[in-house]
């Protein structure tokens, strides 16, 4: 039997991996949390061990042959300090990759060769911060912060990244093309794999408790998956008040950073347009809640130019949605290629018409079966599979 390591946050999708890989690999999973408790989406289970400073620093000296003793070690998203132990421990790692983790990387510049924030959304976000920032209390331990900024300053050099590449044999990000832009752009090991998976099943856990059929009336608009600066909502928010439509709009703004989602909101009360029509998520709600909400909504606008909320945008194609992507998003290219039915939010720009009309069952069922050739669970399954002799062959040629 394998014995799996997995390294994760307290994040919503991570119940997911647990269901899939216990599935594939039942009792050879542990999942160390790095979040502190109470966690807000992960409940007690056996297979969770709190992995707190103390811990870490047990796991990287004192206990090393703990994880050591794993035939591999998953890291869900890769934070700078998730470096640390690829350079100091010589194991068999993969990288599934988020976005947050490779779209930005603190030694580069963006992974792609446009902005990821737009131009207004730019403005205000950095006027309102600056602001805010202005009225913090400042440290008065100044050794500390010195000390702070020297590990960071290493932690989050090249240099100590590709380090860490060294030990890594397998990167999974969320789309097959972001493997090639992330090795031309910051560089992977010599001996590093790609190999496709994703977070959820359909029937398991993306559409369900789903509402599925009724689309025509499902009126509202799901604009953005959460508070970050990445989903451009001034721009989206614009395009909406200057289309004339009279459709409500949802904003989930509970998720991600309070500032910005203090932001969004501003900008909404501040036109009486814009007040009248939006809806904002600010606060957590029971999910039965938040899927009757989005349920009603037959057309979804993602202003990404990044990937992003990917796990919403699999469920509201499915529910049959209408969506809008970016011309510039890898998601919109992504789906285009496999001819999905989508649309552009600069075709929206020109065309406000397109939330006239919803999506037809015939459109509506060939999104579902170009779903169900990534997501279904047979899929996934194997993925898994494939993913986890992927990393071990892999670890096998590196040690030869």
């Amino acid at each position: 039997m394998l014995k799996i390591a997995h390294i994760a946050p307290d994040e919503k999708f991570i119940e997911s991996a647990v269901d899939i890989f216990e599935t594939v690999y039942p009792g050879q999973n542990i999942f160390y949390i790095t979040s502190s408790k109470p966690w807000t989406f992960l409940e007690e289970k056996p297979i969770y061990r709190q992995l707190n400073k103390k811990k870490w620093l047990k796991l990287l000296f004192t206990q090393r042959d703990e994880l050591k003793d794993y035939d591999l070690v998953i890291l869900h998203g890769l934070p700078s300090a998730f470096l640390i132990p690829m350079v100091l421990l010589k194991q068999n790692y993969v990288w599934l990759g988020w976005g947050f983790d490779y779209y930005s990387r603190p030694f580069d510049s963006d992974l792609l060769t446009v902005p990821l924030v737009l131009p207004k959304t730019m403005e205000y976000t950095k006027a309102f911060f600056d602001a805010d920032s202005s009225n913090e209390n400042r440290s008065s331990d100044v050794l500390t912060a010195i000390a702070k900024s020297l590990v960071k300053m290493v932690v989050c050099s090249k240099f100590f990244y590709q380090l860490a590449m060294r030990n890594l044999k397998v990167f999974s990000p969320v789309l097959p093309l972001e493997y090639d832009l992330v090795k031309k752009k910051y560089g992977l090991g010599k001996y590093t794999q790609y190999s496709p998976w994703n977070y959820g099943i359909l029937e398991r856990h993306i559409i369900k408790n789903m509402q599925l059929g009724e689309i025509d009336s499902a009126n509202a608009i799901l604009l953005g998956n959460s508070a970050t600066a990445t989903n451009n909502h001034l721009e989206a928010l614009d395009i909406l008040e200057n289309s004339g439509s009279s459709r409500t709009i949802i904003l989930p703004l509970s998720y991600g950073d309070k500032n910005y989602a203090k932001l969004i909101n501003g900008y909404i009360n501040s036109n009486p347009k814009l007040l009248n029509k939006c809806q904002v998520l600010d606060a957590f709600m029971p999910l039965a809640e938040y899927n009757a909400i989005i349920n009603g909504c037959g057309f979804v606008i993602m202003n990404h130019v990044r990937q992003q909320a990917l796990g919403n945008i699999v469920a509201m194609m499915y529910r049959g949605s209408k969506v809008f992507f970016r011309e510039e998003s890898v998601l919109y290219k992504y789906f285009k290629s496999m001819n999905a039915f989508v649309y552009s939010v600069q075709e929206l720009k020109i065309n406000p018409r397109l939330l006239d009309v919803h999506l037809n069952i015939n459109e509506i069922e060939h999104n579902r079966l170009i779903l169900k050739s990534i997501w279904s669970e047979d899929v996934i399954f194997q993925r898994t599979k494939d993913l986890v002799n992927s990393s071990i062959k892999s670890w096998s040629i590196s040690n030869k």
